[in-house]
């Protein structure tokens, strides 16, 4: 959060730099990386104790459960598994896990701490990973290796899973040497079928799968409206499915469908992937009119998470009443699935319970079978049989057409993509990857798979990729139905950055689906992050006037997202507290996290938000949601650094790190590199900064992300210049500056300019800061209105004072103050009237100029800028001292002196060092005073910074003026002033000339 995808704050990194008394704020832009999964040599299974480790399928059970892991968790574990028995360093770990050498020793002990969670061991009596302190782990438990070529037999203990009859499926999948333990657990399923599950009643049903939308992105970054979209707006998925946090309609909507996940009766791991293939094929079926919509599958799996298993005729009344208010459906489709049969021919059957919630009813139940292979054939069977149910009329030939289009062509094409879907829904989005780049070379023109692929690299960061795969969807799109093109097309335009053109697809789906809420609440999102905030608001009206929206926090957090991007803090808060009120209401877990999440956000740097952030990083590590436990991380740590604790909110960041490596999200994880390197500089880490910044940066040359390079490279070009004014840094900015120009980013190419433009002028190269700085005015003038910025400006007047015309420089900076203030933008408004402050000062208006550093003072103050709030007090001093005002040059001189000392930047606050060692010297300790005026000139030389160093040596001219030694003062002014004027600073000319003559100077001009 945004940052996050839910931030207050926009998605950029705030470095703010004095240079020759001027503050520029640099923006550094988030990037993405991959994780990268540790390779296992060989396929294999292991058991031990209470646990199946299924390596090749990547799948842990735990006394007959599922248990799902993050990947790196998983990897983990299976190193330990692999060497059970033998200690297994830290090091090694480190190494395996993150080639990169990037994380902390922390990273890995949550890591343990997570398997251990998840065996249900206890890290004080051990029965599986022993900890040997300062070397490592041992995974303790005797273990058993199986291969392929010898598959384990089933435990003693295990439940007995169901025989098939003759016409009855079977695992799918090709191995010839699992028929046995296929017909072993077919018949053990069958007899516990039979003694334990009623039989279920007749009806009718329906399904239609849709999964949660697209993650919300971070929120409107500075400069990259195209990049929000391609985070928020981005993709939609294969049947309508995406992995993001935004939960369904919680109400009675006639039209919604929750479907569980579907069991599978045998217990084989490996029959594991026709759940998440069965539940979307058939959500296509069910949906193919449009009467119905389906829940997001996190929610259902949140709200069903307390819930035990439905049986075969589906849930008992008191749970199917509890799904029925915290999800507000009024269908709710369960079943399972059992794979029967020899390996060769496997056999499927599948049945399925339609439910009225309403009516606590059984209103279908449906059972087919038939070879695995036979899937594609199956669903649609199912399908219409389901619509028939449902009172539909049947489908034409048209739409039959195109359903098969949507569907995966194939039983193989379907695993994988069952699989990949699943993964992006436990954004998984490496794995989602890896399967959809096999289900596309199986079924090249299968356009779905394609889709989901682009959102799969979107989400690793590889934007060049995604904007390929989905050109590949929409060239494979024209046989599917409207919906669905729909749905491609708003990803195009998405990672196009064309977001007008996303908002008129989102608002084509809304008409072609009004009674499915999860299209509209997409398209008033995307209004939000667009900035088209009247349209957003009437849609929010719209929205609320439906009976599916009665109640539905969602439309809460939408208008608390609305109010808080119109800088309407207390109706955001107002919002954020009345979706949690109905969150819990509901009774959905999900929803209430989210809620939470927001209404921490909304609280701002109030402490109040610490608990909320907690109990919302608690709520989604419940239910296995990493991304949005990441989130709240990240956010704590952001609240950490506005109640200054940067130990603690380094540590948050961490935790997010972690979780963001763990599911490759690549994009948080470039986030969180962009806040440690924020936090870093804040602290006075400048190595630390740079660290960050360059790890940001390697991922984004990783992915070939032009548009992330240019941002890492501007601001780690400013932390550079920071140290001095390098070739390295200005090498950056071109470099910069070259990348924006290739990717089309016009909004950060002007601030890449301006800040080139300002280096330049730092290193006293000011024809060429000038032609610059116009570059960089032209490219702003290109921008809409609402998306330019004061950068430009401010650093172009900047130029023009060090040249001598302080009467345009006066003027722009007076005209900025304005703007800025409009804008409520308190960084850039402090930043124009400290210049202007240092101007009358150079022209001996000290009234005039001690009111400009006040008004700048109060605005640093509130900003916690502590470089500006301490340059802006030791100016202010030298103000007092002109005035003959002892007391306020005592009380302000001392204010600067105890700000600086927790100030570790250089180019930052060198007018600050200047005017601290001025004053030394003006109140009688002449010789210390010279002497460091003198070394902090030599040291400007020495970092390339002329400029500055004409200002320390001539604040040393004042200083000798005030002394006894005129001849001196005279050399010392002649020497300066040739040497201003060769080097072209007239500002500095005219002020060693007299503030009389600056005065003039500025009249004339």
């Amino acid at each position: 959060p945004r940052c996050g995808r839910n931030q207050p704050a926009p998605n950029h990194v705030t470095v703010p730099f004095h240079r020759h008394g001027v503050f520029l704020s640099k923006f550094l832009h988030r990037t993405c990386s991959e994780s990268r999964t540790v390779p296992v040599q060989e396929p294999a299974i292991y058991r031990f104790a209470d646990g199946e480790l299924d390596v090749r399928e990547r799948r842990l059970q735990v006394r007959g459960q599922s248990v799902t892991l993050t990947p790196k968790v998983f990897d983990t574990l299976v190193l330990l598994v692999e060497r059970a028995g033998h200690v297994v360093s830290k090091d090694a770990l480190m190494t395996a896990l993150w080639p990169r050498g990037d994380v902390r020793e922390s990273n890995l002990a949550e890591h343990i701490g997570r398997i251990r969670r998840a065996l249900g061991d206890d890290a004080d009596a051990s029965r599986f990973i022993e900890t040997l302190p300062d070397m490592g782990y041992r995974f303790i438990a005797p273990v058993q290796k199986f291969t392929d070529a010898d598959p384990p037999p089933r435990p003693a203990d295990a439940a007995p899973a169901a025989t098939p009859n003759a016409s009855e499926p079977v695992a799918s999948g090709n191995d010839a040497a699992a028929n046995e333990r296929r017909r072993v657990a077919s018949r053990n399923a069958e007899r516990r079928r039979a003694a334990q599950e009623p039989t279920a009643p007749g009806g009718s049903g329906k399904t239609h799968q849709h999964v949660p939308s697209i993650r919300l992105g971070d929120q409107l970054r500075l400069l990259g409206i195209a990049a929000v979209l391609l985070a928020l707006l981005g993709g939609e998925f294969w049947w309508n499915r995406s992995p993001s946090p935004a939960p369904p309609a919680y109400v009675a909507d006639t039209g919604a469908v929750a479907i569980v996940d579907f069991n599978n009766l045998s217990g084989d791991a490996r029959d594991a992937w026709l759940a998440p293939a069965l539940e979307p094929m058939l959500a296509t079926e069910v949906a193919a009119n449009g009467k119905l919509h389906v829940v997001p599958g996190e929610l259902v799996r949140a709200a069903r998470s307390d819930l035990p298993a439905p049986r075969a005729g589906g849930y008992a009344q008191a749970n199917l009443a509890a799904l029925q208010q915290r999800l507000g459906a009024h269908y709710v489709v369960s079943g399972g699935y059992l794979v029967s049969g020899n390996a060769d021919t496997p056999q499927l059957r599948v049945d399925i319970t339609v439910q009225d919630a309403g009516k606590d009813s059984t209103i279908a139940s449906l059972s087919r079978t038939g070879p695995v292979n036979s899937l594609p054939a199956m669903v649609a069977g199912l399908g219409a049989e389901l619509r028939k149910d449902f009172g539909e009329a049947p489908a034409s030939a048209a739409t039959l057409k195109q359903l098969a289009a949507a569907q995966p062509p194939s039983t193989e094409v379907a695993r994988h993509m069952g699989l990949a879907l699943q993964a992006l829904g436990q954004y998984e989005a490496a794995r989602a990857r890896d399967e959809l780049l096999q289900a596309v070379a199986k079924a090249p023109g299968y356009a779905p798979a394609y889709l989901a692929l682009s959102r799969a690299w979107s989400m690793l960061g590889y934007r060049a990729k995604a904007i390929a795969a989905v050109q590949q969807a929409a060239q494979h799109a024209t046989g599917l139905p409207r919906e669905q093109q729909l749905q491609i097309s708003a990803q195009q335009a998405a990672l196009d950055g064309d977001a007008g053109k996303v908002i008129e697809l989102r608002s084509d789906l809304v008409q072609l689906r009004p009674g499915n809420p999860e299209y509209r609440l997409r398209w008033i999102n995307t209004l939000i992050v667009a900035a088209r905030y009247d349209a957003a608001t009437r849609a929010l009206a719209q929205a609320r006037a439906l009976p599916a929206f009665a109640g539905d926090p969602r439309l809460e957090l939408a208008t608390a997202k609305l109010a808080a991007q119109r800088d309407d803090s207390a109706a955001a808060l107002l919002h954020a507290r009345e979706a949690l009120v109905q969150a819990r209401t509901r009774g959905a877990p999900g929803l209430v996290a989210e809620a939470q999440l927001q209404l921490g956000i909304a609280l701002g740097s109030d402490a109040k938000a610490e608990p909320l952030l907690r109990d919302a990083i608690a709520g989604y590590h419940h239910l296995g949601n990493p991304h949005g436990e990441a989130q709240a991380w990240q956010n704590l740590g952001n609240l950490q650094g506005w109640l200054d604790q940067p130990t603690a909110g380094r540590e948050s960041y961490q935790h997010a790190l972690t979780l963001y490596r763990a599911i490759g999200d690549l994009g948080g994880e470039s986030e969180i590199y962009d806040k440690l390197s924020s936090a870093a500089w804040q602290t006075g880490d400048r190595d630390g900064a740079a660290a960050a910044l360059k790890q940001a940066l390697a991922i984004a040359r990783e992915t070939g992300d032009l548009a992330h390079q240019a941002w890492t490279l501007t601001g780690l070009a400013t932390v550079i210049s920071d140290e001095s004014a390098s070739d390295e840094a200005a090498g950056m900015y071109r470099e910069a500056i070259q990348l924006d120009q290739q990717a089309g980013e016009d909004a950060h190419l002007a601030f890449a300019q301006a800040s080139y433009a300002d280096l330049l002028r730092m290193r006293g190269q000011l024809d060429q800061a000038e032609a610059a700085c116009k570059q960089a005015q032209a490219t702003e003038a290109k921008l809409a209105a609402a998306d330019r910025k004061l950068t430009a400006d401010f650093v172009c007047a900047q130029i023009a004072l060090d040249r001598g015309d302080s009467t345009a420089a006066d003027a722009v900076l007076r005209n900025i103050v304005t703007r800025a203030l409009a804008s409520k933008d308190g960084f850039d408004a402090a930043n124009a009237r400290s210049v202007l402050g240092q101007i009358a000062m150079g022209r001996g208006q000290w009234v005039e100029a001690r009111a400009s550093l006040q008004q700048a003072l109060q605005g640093w103050t509130a900003l916690k800028e502590t470089p500006g709030e301490a340059t802006s007090a030791a100016l202010l001093a030298l103000c007092a001292e002109a005035l003959h005002d002892r007391t306020g040059r005592e009380q302000l001189a001392a204010q600067a002196r105890g700000l600086r000392s927790g100030v570790t930047a250089r180019a930052e606050v060198f007018e600050l060092d200047v005017a601290l060692a001025e004053l030394q010297g003006l109140t009688g300790q002449r010789e210390p005073s010279l002497a460091e005026l003198h070394k902090l000139a030599a040291d400007a030389s020495q970092r390339q910074w002329p400029g500055l160093a004409f200002e320390a040596r001539l604040a040393g001219l004042r200083v000798l003026e005030h002394g006894d030694n005129p001849a001196a003062a005279r050399s010392a002014r002649a020497t300066l002033l040739t040497d201003a004027r060769h080097a072209g600073f007239g500002w500095v000319a005219q002020r060693a000339a007299g503030p009389t003559t600056a005065s003039k100077h500025a009249t004339r001009h």
